[in-house]
């Protein structure tokens, strides 16, 4: 089975890497890993949508997969999901493409810039395959993510954006995930744990090294499924 994982940095899935058999580099920020039968690549784009589309697309079009798992932290809107837990992300959605008037901001959709439904979009949002029967993905909190390009800090933003996304999380590379993998019509999975709370920056706050153990875990486990089951 052919995986591969994606990551905005290296300090996502460095724990990862030395769960792994590493054996050969593939492109400057890619490389090669194996676990038992498993043949597994792991991309680093960097972060936000554009160097994801980017690097995503042209892996996709040069290899071929049976499935791709972005992991990394996100910000969570919401204090029941706990710093540390690992969510399963089944919705994501670009919040701020688009445009602002006044005090309002309307997305390209509501501008009629974009069919709000044309594939692989529902509504502007983008919406996951499922959990492909995986009983560690099925285990997990699915939540509905925003992707931005400037990760929120200031109160004021940060209500707005909460009001009218209904959103849980926000990354800054989620939904150029999904839509690529949507568009090139690979199985995918976005897997994130909790690193921060979106409040008023406070970098201290971020608990990486409890998000990244307990995202490693979980995106470990999945893969031992895989190797097992497929």
């Amino acid at each position: 089975m052919k995986i591969l994982i994606v990551a905005s940095s290296n300090s996502e899935v460095k724990l990862l890497k030395d769960k792994l058999t590493y054996v050969a580099k593939v492109f400057n920020n890619m490389h090669n890993y194996k676990l038992g039968n498993l043949d597994i690549d792991i991309l680093i784009p960097g972060y936000g949508s554009t160097f994801m589309a980017y690097h995503l697309a042209r892996t996709l079009n040069t290899y071929s997969y049976d499935l791709a798992i972005n992991m990394g932290i996100a910000g969570s809107f919401d204090y029941f999901l706990e710093l540390g837990f690992v969510v399963n992300v089944v919705q994501d959605q670009f919040a701020d493409l688009g445009f602002e008037e006044k005090d309002s901001f309307y997305t390209l959709g509501e501008k009629e810039m974009l069919d709000q439904d044309s594939f692989p979009f529902t509504g502007e949002i983008l919406r996951s395959l499922g959990s492909f029967e995986i009983d560690v993905v099925e285990s997990l909190i699915p939540v509905k993510a925003i992707t931005v390009n400037t990760l929120h800090g200031r109160q004021e933003s940060i209500q707005k954006v909460k009001s009218r996304f209904k959103c849980e999380i926000e990354t800054m590379a989620g939904a150029a995930f999904f839509y690529t993998c949507l568009m090139e019509k690979i199985p995918f999975l976005q897997i994130r744990s909790i690193s921060y709370f979106v409040e008023l920056r406070k970098v201290d706050n971020w608990h990486h090294p409890l998000a990244l153990s307990n995202l490693t875990a979980t995106v470990l486990e999945i893969l031992e499924e895989l190797r097992l089951d497929k």
